[in-house]
């Protein structure tokens, strides 16, 4: 049997965003005008699932799932304090320029895009639609010798909307991400980054006849 898949590796990681979430309810899902985060290094991505096998008849009858969040591990280069302030919920002050941590932080959600480029060329797009940042372990040390440096890794924990939006046949569910290949040739990529892309507004490719 044969299929039509084309399989390639990733070699590149770019054009990482954010948007901070405005409104997430029953009613709608509202997000600011997508901003640069920070020159894309690494991703890694894991998501947190379980599965059970249940017994019946002395044997495994069934394996029961469940999908948690996703930990989206970004390695970016050290982030300017006013915007590290932003996506901890901490306060500067706007006087010095301080941050002014007081060991305790303002819920703040937000979406974050990227695009993985494939060794053919073409790019993979990502929305990621709602998550908190955290900043993992900072580390320095003396300089010596070497060309070693040091850079930020942030953490940005995904979940899924409160808003459910419409899928295929008029179905009604949350969303956690969209993810479209540009190789595909379906899905419209060049304003990718414009706005947070949902399912609500993912646009097919205008074919000019």
């Amino acid at each position: 049997m044969s299929n039509n898949y084309v399989y390639e590796e990733y070699q590149g990681f770019d054009s990482l965003m954010f948007a901070q979430i405005t409104q997430d309810d029953a009613t709608s899902y509202t997000t600011s005008v997508p901003e640069i985060l920070a020159p894309a290094g690494e991703i890694s991505v894991k998501t947190e699932r379980s599965s059970e096998p249940k017994y019946y008849d002395n044997q495994p009858f069934l394996i029961v799932t469940s999908e948690g969040f996703d930990e989206a591990t970004l390695t970016v280069p050290v982030l300017p304090i006013s915007l590290v302030a932003r996506l901890l919920g901490k306060t500067v002050d706007t006087t010095t320029g301080a941050l002014l941590d007081t060991g305790e932080t303002q819920n703040k959600y937000f979406a974050i895009g990227y695009r993985l480029r494939f060794t053919d060329g073409t790019y993979r797009y990502v929305w990621r639609h709602k998550g908190m940042f955290r900043l993992d372990e900072e580390a320095a040390k003396a300089k010596d010798a070497s060309t070693d440096t040091n850079n930020h890794k942030l953490i940005f924990t995904g979940i899924t909307t409160k808003y459910k939006f419409t899928l295929p046949n008029n179905v009604k569910r949350s969303s956690k991400q969209i993810v479209v290949d540009e190789r595909d040739g379906k899905a419209d990529v060049e304003t990718w980054f414009e706005q947070v892309i949902t399912p609500d507004n993912l646009a097919l490719i205008t074919l000019t006849p």
